[in-house]
């Protein structure tokens, strides 16, 4: 039975999904290509009608990655000022650093980007550019001046990833809570 185009997209962006949801939990040794095709519901064997390699998925789920969180962003009606506040709220959440496959891809795999930037590099620094872009006019909507809120923007970001990277490697503590506790201390008085 021959796939349709549309069954065929369904079919990759599934597949894409997947990878991105296990490159976060597991990093890029624990997304397989037969790991990726098993959790999506289908064979290893339909892996090369959408992909040439795993390197090419692994850059796909990357780009998918990003672009959710940056959607996140985007979706907020009240401004960037409340996106901002939104997207530190959830990157601070319990919810996100006890599930990273839902999470962001720098706090979930960033350390395996690093050793592939020829495959990885790319797509993870344009995914970065994203999200530095949309917190820097979350801080300007704050009163910032535009000058200044790109620098402060990265630092924030080093900040939230920092210790979300921090608390997962803890486990449930008191550090845990007090590392996380301090983060959103001093991005509330910034």
């Amino acid at each position: 039975m021959r796939k349709t185009r549309e069954q065929t997209a369904e079919s990759k962006a599934k597949i894409i999904e997947t990878a991105a949801r296990l490159l976060r939990e597991r990093g890029v040794e624990g997304a397989s290509i037969a790991d990726v095709m098993a959790a999506a519901g289908m064979t290893q064997g339909g892996f090369y009608r959408h992909f040439s390699s795993k390197n090419d998925m692994l850059a796909a789920a990357t780009r998918h990655a990003f672009g959710a969180m940056a959607a996140d962003f985007d979706r907020e009606r009240d401004g960037a000022d409340a996106a901002l506040q939104a997207y530190v709220a959830r990157y601070l959440s319990r919810d996100h650093i006890e599930h990273p496959g839902l999470g962001c891809p720098a706090a979930g795999f960033g350390c395996d980007a690093g050793r592939m930037p020829d495959i990885l590099g790319g797509e993870f620094a344009d995914g970065a550019e994203q999200l530095v872009t949309r917190v820097a006019a979350g801080l300007v909507a704050q009163g910032m001046p535009a000058a200044d809120a790109r620098a402060e923007a990265i630092r924030t970001l080093a900040m939230l990833i920092g210790t979300v990277v921090i608390a997962r490697a803890l486990g449930p503590s008191p550090l845990q809570n007090e590392i996380v506790a301090a983060t959103q201390a001093k991005l509330a008085s910034d």
